[in-house]
């Protein structure tokens, strides 16, 4: 037997944000844990590549011809190239649940955070005010509709939360089957944008495909409204939410995601006035960081099972 057949496999971690130590514990022996593979070793002993956010297509799946596996820390997975490695037989897999709970949870408070003027009143008080004045409307929660775009696992528990709030809600998604008596009514696209106070984005992004919401989307949001997007920057057109901004239309916008993360230095953009970006953060807690490796494990031990 050669010793290439008899190498230990390596599972190759891609992404800085992806902790190898973590990996480690979880797999136990039979699997060799790298953040590098110098030398000809990557040719027949990388048999996993573990990303977050870097993109996996054909270039980066080259130097590897023994790979089998691609497992993405991620509930999306645009950033891969998923026709290119079908084609060239290696399974994929992303970790859809790990972090449910915490983008319910962020979309939540910047929903409430908006409908409330927190920012906008902290500003002013920085300012030298003592008014709530410059918050605008600041509306009840049970006199409040919020709009959630993408009734999947996070949408619905954000719809969840919302409700025993005393929210109205209502979701779109042309994919999810009609709603049964007492859960939340799936509408229009149209229809949703038109009457919510908020509306919460939590849709898969298409490489390729148009925003969900452009100028002809935004302009049917009710003058005032709270915009979150904690899914993917490209469902948004981002200038024309920006002019939507500017012009007052809408109250504020939370952004968890950018185009370009982190952002290119002097991006104006971010100087948008009520324009509220955090650092790609929405997913985040200890249990959630645990929780992505488990269940990357699990796909890797089911895709590419432990070696004897």
């Amino acid at each position: 037997m050669t010793a290439t057949a008899t190498a230990t496999p390596i599972v190759l971690i891609v992404d800085s944000y992806v902790d190898p130590e973590l990996f480690r514990s979880e797999l136990g022996p039979g699997f060799e844990v790298r953040a590098t593979v110098p030398g000809p070793e990557a040719s027949y002993r990388v048999r996993v590549l573990v990303t977050g956010s870097v993109p996996i297509g054909a270039a980066e799946v080259a130097p590897y011809p023994s790979l089998g596996v691609v497992v993405t820390c991620s509930v999306g997975v645009d950033h891969l190239d998923l026709d290119h490695l079908e084609a060239c037989g290696i399974a994929a897999s992303n970790t859809p649940t790990y972090c449910t709970e915490e983008v319910a949870d962020h979309a939540l408070a910047c929903v409430l955070a908006g409908w409330r003027g927190l920012d906008a009143l902290n500003h002013a008080v920085q300012a030298g005010g003592w008014d709530h004045a410059p918050a605008g409307e600041l509306r009840r929660f049970d006199a409040s509709r919020l709009a959630v775009l993408g009734h999947g696992r996070i949408g619905r528990a954000l719809a969840r939360r919302a409700r025993a709030l005393g929210i109205d809600v209502v979701a779109h998604d042309p994919f999810a089957a009609p709603a049964p008596d007492g859960d939340v009514p799936l509408i229009g696209l149209d229809e949703a944008l038109a009457t919510a106070h908020a509306v919460s984005l939590h849709i898969p992004a298409t490489p390729g495909a148009p925003p969900v919401l452009g100028a002809r989307e935004l302009g049917l949001m009710r003058p005032g409204a709270v915009l979150v997007n904690a899914s993917r920057p490209g469902l948004v057109e981002l200038d024309a939410m920006i002019a939507a901004l500017c012009d007052g239309r809408l109250a504020c916008a939370y952004w968890d995601v950018w185009p370009e993360e982190p952002p290119l230095p002097g991006d104006e953009r971010l100087a948008t006035p009520r324009l509220i970006v955090t650092p790609h953060a929405a997913w985040y807690s200890a249990d959630a960081e645990a929780g992505y490796t488990r269940e990357a494990v699990a796909a890797i031990n089911t895709l590419l099972p432990r070696p004897r």
